[in-house]
């Protein structure tokens, strides 16, 4: 039992120390690269401290929500209290800080729960990250949509050809609207899975799609439409605090179709802020010559919705459960 208490305890001290040894890293890389300017962001932040203020606050609605919504769904197997699902959502953040694509946050939430089987647990929470990813994809799939209103020689070019644009549209509305039904319809996987021979044995797990109803998915959905609306006004907000000179309609087609396109991309921890700034450096480039503003934006978004809640999430990393009774 001792022995257990120990690894237990190893374990968390070494996932603190990987996160904030990657944290630390993704904030050198950052701050190495050219037409970065640390001074000029402590300057804007100093200014502005009342709307940075503001946009921290946003942060903690933003993970208010994602708690809610995992709480939401992980009732059907445990219910904890919004002040675990709290804890949990944090220590998610922290373990996913050195993890590819952040696919350690599905272990880092799922060891606070008490008796729920753990696999379980996480194919549960990968149904809420596919409801955020399904929001990302739809409002993406339309920036994309709209996108050729900012880059006049692609929009020149759909118009010399004929019926482009329609047939981009049509194909737009029908795959949102595949993706949608598909994932309000989740227990169709859960049939799907079960017809398959060799995964007959794991129907324990298979079943897990087959939770919930149309209507508790599209609640899920709802909750990932509110988060989505947080962090693009977020984003709008430093861009102005940063002085990019971009309407708020051209920056909300930017930034979904930023989204998107980082959704899609595969990642180390590593290099996502690298990936992050080129994608937004790129996009918002079509619009503003404010280098610097688009750079800094980007990376004191990634200090107030990622770093700051990796590191309050390593002192909730101490209350995870790696072994049970």
């Amino acid at each position: 039992m001792q022995s257990k208490k120990t690894i237990g305890f190893l374990i968390k001290i070494g996932i603190v120390v990987f996160a904030l040894f990657f944290l630390y890293q993704q904030f050198a890389y950052k701050s190495s690269i050219d037409q970065f300017d640390l001074n000029h962001i402590l300057l804007q932040l100093q200014q502005n401290f009342l709307v940075i203020a503001l946009v921290i606050l946003m942060m903690f609605l933003n993970w208010f929500l994602e708690s809610l919504k995992w709480r939401f769904l992980i009732s059907k197997i445990e219910k904890v209290t919004i002040r675990r699902s709290i804890r949990a959502i944090f220590s998610g953040i922290t373990v996913s800080t050195f993890t590819p694509n952040r696919v350690g946050e599905y272990g880092g939430r799922v060891f606070c729960l008490e008796n729920a089987d753990r696999i379980q647990a996480v194919l549960i929470t990968i149904i809420g990250s596919m409801a955020q990813l399904v929001i990302t994809i739809v409002f993406g799939l339309i920036g994309i949509l709209l996108l050729p209103n900012l880059m006049p020689v692609f929009d020149m070019l759909l118009s010399e050809i004929i019926f482009a644009y329609p047939i981009m549209l049509f194909s737009i509305i029908l795959l949102n609207a595949l993706l949608v039904t598909l994932f309000l319809n989740a227990s169709f996987f859960s049939v799907v899975l079960s017809k398959i021979k060799f995964l007959k044995k794991f129907a324990k797990y298979n079943e897990v799609f087959s939770f919930y109803n149309s209507s508790e998915l599209l609640e899920v959905l709802f909750y990932s439409l509110a988060r989505y609306i947080v962090f693009t006004t977020q984003f709008f907000i430093l861009l102005q605090v940063f002085e990019v000179d971009v309407t708020y309609i051209d920056a909300i087609i930017l930034t979904t179709t930023m989204l998107f396109a980082i959704s899609i991309i595969p990642t180390i921890a590593i290099t996502e802020i690298g990936v992050r700034g080129s994608i937004a450096l790129f996009l918002f480039g079509l619009v503003s010559a404010n280098t610097l503003g688009i750079l800094s934006a980007t990376f004191v978004m990634w200090i107030i919705n990622l770093l700051l809640p990796a590191l309050i999430g390593t002192i909730f990393i101490f209350t995870l459960k790696f072994f049970r009774k």
